[in-house]
């Protein structure tokens, strides 16, 4: 291939990585940078959803997903006070409408390192590690780009079209002048990995949202390490603590002991604090520049809508470049991309992942007890609870994307 004859992807996360992968199986020579050394293991997100097990049954990576992570068929919710569980949602319920009724808990890590793994059997995909993007020059007919390589050089590159996966941050959508409107919230999260056993214990689910107008707080099941389990707890830091006080072991165990008396003496494994934001960029493409996953929506994490309305939008991405790349369709194909993707990242991911938000940390006691009250209803009632999990496993989403011409 000539150089200019490929697709480059910025950022190899799993939005990347599936996309390359889809692109890949297709013929389509690839070039994708990544300016980390290696994929980062940090506790981000792992939850992969019925809708994404679907779309990635076309690639090939659900089997391995599957076999690497914990299915989860069932999620809760629960009073922080009284540890009541008020609500519980069992995704079997979406039998007949998907070939996957769970959701799989496994590490995001590792589903890029499956992609990746994948890729290696394709001679035209290349993947450079420690190469930052430092500059997109969006031609008529092709985009040039140059990044900075481990020893501080400059290298040229060009290609057909970009797709930025380069998450939140994102140097290809800034690069664009695209506008990326939205909120932060007040307050950070952070992530607490531990060993202790939170089914043994108090028979939770692989998934579950404890609510309080204090302090609510999550509780999650993953792989670990070894594959053996690890449980996660996501906790709201309120207020402008500095960094070295809300990762403290002190301020740590003091939410324990508020929200898990009964597990104060679990060991920490891991930590990590960071801001949340809400935004959805202006557009998803600007002549042969695309963007996916964060670079074009970052959400909060809570109901896992981030990662998997990514790989969604990169799946739908790489079946229209594949299209353009063989003759099969025109550049304007890339403006029903924007259409299918970016009204829905607010329709469904946004209102989704706030609604989530809202429902836990609810003030107001009169306002959270209807609001509780409500979530009961809706998972007591057989349609109701059903059409509950076809918008949070995002099916609805994907059906209503595929309608749009």
């Amino acid at each position: 291939m000539s150089e200019r004859d490929c697709i480059i992807i910025a950022g190899a996360g799993p939005v990347g990585s599936i996309t390359a992968l889809a692109l890949s199986q297709a013929g389509i020579p690839v070039i994708q940078f990544d300016a980390e050394k290696e994929t980062p293991t940090a506790h981000r997100a792992a939850t992969t959803h019925s809708s994404t097990l679907d779309l990635l049954d076309g690639v090939g990576m659900t089997p391995t997903i599957l076999a690497q992570g914990l299915r989860a068929q069932y999620f809760q919710y629960r009073y922080r006070e009284t540890n009541e569980v008020f609500a519980e949602f069992d995704f079997a319920r979406l039998a007949g409408e998907t070939n996957h009724p769970y959701a799989v808990q496994l590490e995001q890590h590792k589903t890029v390192a499956i992609a990746q793994d994948m890729l290696r059997a394709y001679p035209d995909f290349t993947l450079h590690r420690e190469y930052r993007v430092v500059e997109v020059e969006n031609g008529a007919d092709h985009v040039r780009v140059v990044t900075e390589t481990p020893d501080g050089g400059k290298q040229n590159w060009t290609a057909r079209y970009v797709v930025g996966c380069d998450g939140g941050r994102s140097f290809v959508r800034k690069s664009q002048d695209i506008d990326f409107p939205g909120f932060t919230w007040e307050e950070r999260f952070i992530i607490v990995a531990t060993l202790f056993d939170f089914e043994k214990a108090d028979d939770y689910r692989y998934r579950n949202y404890i609510a309080d107008p204090e302090q609510w707080c999550s509780v999650f099941k993953i792989p670990g390490p070894d594959g053996k389990g690890m449980w996660r707890n996501l906790f709201p830091v309120i207020g402008d603590a500095p960094e070295s006080e809300a990762t403290s072991d002190e301020w740590i165990r003091a939410r324990y002991d508020y929200c898990f008396p009964y597990a104060r003496d679990t060991a920490i494994i891991h930590r990590n604090l960071y801001s949340v934001h809400q935004r959805v960029a202006v557009a998803f493409r600007k002549g042969r520049v695309m963007l996916a996953g964060d670079a074009a929506h970052i959400n909060n994490p809570l109901g896992g809508m981030g990662m998997n309305s990514g790989i969604a939008d990169g799946l739908n991405l790489a079946q229209k470049l594949t299209a353009v790349w063989r003759g099969e369709a025109q550049d304007d194909v890339f403006d029903l991309y924007d259409r299918q993707r970016r009204p829905l990242a607010q329709k469904y991911v946004q209102a989704q992942s706030i609604q989530n938000k809202e429902t836990l940390q609810a003030k107001d006691k009169m306002a959270a007890n209807l609001r509780f009250e409500e979530l009961r209803r809706t998972a007591d009632d057989p349609l109701r609870h059903k059409a509950f999990l076809m918008n949070s496993a995002l099916i609805n989403m994907a059906r209503e994307a595929a309608k749009i011409l």
